[in-house]
C-alpha cells in the first residue's frame, strides 16, 4: 500500500480500524464510518476478518463496492474465505440493504436479484 499511497500524497486511506493521511493515523472502527453524506463504510468480514465494503448512495440507488462476491454467480462458496459463516452473514447483511448495484473486487458490476448467493 505504501507504494500506491506515495502516488496520492493528499489522499486519505481507510482500512478496518484506522484512517491514514500523511503521517497521521487516526484509530476508528470502519463500520458505519461516513466519508461524506452519501458514502459510508461497512465491516463485512468473511473473505478476510478485516474486509470492509464501501456503500454509496446514488440517485439510482445504493451501490456497494465489496469483496463479498467475485461476480453475479458468486461463487457460492468462496474458496479463499477465512470465515465462510461470516462471509454468508455479511452477504445477507448487504443484500438486506437492497443495493441497486454490487461492484465486486474481481468481476463485473451486477444488479443483485433473487439468485444472488447470500
Amino acid at each position: 500500500m505504501a507504494a500506491i499511497a506515495a502516488l496520492f500524497p493528499a489522499a486519505r486511506f481507510h482500512d478496518h480500524w484506522a484512517v491514514y493521511q500523511d503521517d497521521l493515523w487516526t484509530d476508528r472502527p470502519a463500520d458505519g464510518f461516513r466519508l461524506s453524506p452519501s458514502i459510508r463504510l461497512a465491516a463485512t468480514p468473511g473473505h478476510t476478518p478485516e474486509d470492509i465494503s464501501t456503500l454509496v448512495d446514488t440517485a439510482e440507488g445504493l451501490v456497494v463496492f465489496t469483496h463479498l462476491w467475485w461476480d453475479a454467480a458468486g461463487p457460492v462458496e468462496d474458496p479463499y474465505a477465512t470465515d465462510p459463516e461470516a462471509l454468508h452473514a455479511s452477504r445477507a447483511r448487504i443484500l438486506g440493504l437492497s443495493p441497486a448495484l454490487i461492484v465486486p473486487g474481481h468481476g463485473s458490476p451486477f444488479a443483485p436479484d433473487a439468485g444472488t448467493p447470500a
